[in-house]
């Protein structure tokens, strides 16, 4: 996932916006403030919808946030370890360090979210049916209207299709009922598929009728809710693949290693042209000091190869660049899939300080192809 902009930090977790977020944002300002409120009440300033379109689109990613950070609070209690939350075109995204490990857990996180979301319909339905709508007609109007959407969105939630909430509550309950975690997400996956794909049937009906901006939206939503189906469902077969296997059995030694004092020229001939990796670890005093990728010598100008030292350019290696060879290979691709190191997906693996492997994507990618191809 791109990375969004850090906004503040609410029961410890960090609050992020996907760019994405600010063109939903004034798309469901602007649809409010120029079609549902002037429907609602004709014949009143352009700026009061401005105004009621603005504030109503602010309380409805207000919602969005209380509904993610439900699941966040639920997930870090139960001991989850949520950092930061996303919210973006299409709603909110916890960054999951790890998947629950039963389906007790998964079904508490699940309903989490949905049940924050009835509480703020009940709220802001009570809220506008205590108002008078004689003395304020349009607070009222905002209520009803955020009362409304609380409830279609809880609706949309809790159709049990994988990704959305009522498709994790029921694989939870699927798999609470029979211990098989694979055929519960395979099952929510193909409700979740099946969705977007009505979503998208609709979605053209509706261009072909002329509503071409909520077609579109219909369209974009089914896309996404097919993708995140299909890539929840692997996931899981990956998780399966990968179970109990650790680094030392995946790993590539011995490691061809670059001196930390030799040219960029004399890495670039006799390193990249010979062995064709994508990058090397380097050793300094004996030590691995870091990592030289095909992106380092980019940075460097050719006129400068000969005089210009690898370790001069190489990516160093901190604490989280490494990976134990009792590491697990679950948690070792998960690691490789976020790092931002420049790496391209490669980690020295270190034990007792000295290097004794090398592992890449592309060492599980064969594992887990390897995998399939016996289970056909």
């Amino acid at each position: 996932m791109a990375k969004g902009i850090k906004i503040f930090k609410i029961l410890g977790i960090q609050v992020s916006l996907d760019y994405t977020w600010f063109i939903v944002f004034v798309l469901f300002a602007w649809s409010l403030s120029y079609g549902y409120f002037p429907f609602q009440h004709p014949g009143l300033p352009t700026g009061t919808y401005l105004t009621m379109g603005i504030l109503s689109a602010t309380l409805l990613f207000a919602c969005v946030l209380i509904h993610e950070i439900s699941h966040s609070y639920t997930a870090n209690r139960l001991g989850m370890d949520i950092h930061e939350i996303t919210l973006f075109i299409f709603g909110g995204v916890a960054q999951l360090t790890k998947e629950p490990e039963d389906a007790a857990t998964e079904l508490k996180i699940a309903i989490a979210g949905p049940a924050a979301s009835l509480v703020l319909a009940l709220l802001f339905y009570g809220s506008a049916a205590a108002i008078n709508p004689e003395a304020y007609p349009l607070l009222k109007s905002v209520l009803g209207y955020l009362a409304l959407i609380n409830f279609i969105l809880l609706g949309f939630n809790m159709i049990p299709g994988f990704p959305l909430d009522g498709g994790r509550v029921f694989r939870a309950i699927w798999w609470l009922r029979t211990g098989d975690i694979n055929t519960a997400t395979r099952v929510a996956s193909n409700i979740g598929k099946g969705f977007a794909l009505f979503l998208i049937v609709m979605g053209f009906i509706q261009i072909f009728m002329g509503n071409f901006v909520g077609g579109l939206w219909f369209v974009f939503i089914g896309v996404f809710v097919q993708q995140a189906a299909e890539s929840g469902y692997q996931q899981v077969v990956i998780k399966k693949a990968l179970s109990g296997l650790k680094v030392k059995d995946l790993m590539s030694k011995p490691v061809i290693t670059v001196d930390g004092q030799s040219s960029v020229t004399d890495a670039v001939e006799n390193y990249f042209f010979k062995f064709h990796h994508a990058s090397f670890p380097v050793r300094s005093d004996g030590q691995v000091s870091g990592l030289l990728t095909l992106n380092n010598v980019r940075a460097v100008d050719k006129e400068r190869w000969n005089d210009t030292r690898v370790s001069d350019v190489m990516n160093r290696l901190g604490p989280n660049d490494t990976l134990s060879p009792e590491d697990n290979a679950i948690d070792a691709l998960s690691r490789m899939m976020a790092n931002s190191n420049g790496n391209l997906g490669r980690f020295p693996v270190v034990q007792g300080g000295q290097l004794v492997g090398i592992i890449s994507r592309q060492d599980i990618m064969k594992m887990l192809e390897f995998k399939a191809g016996l289970q056909r």
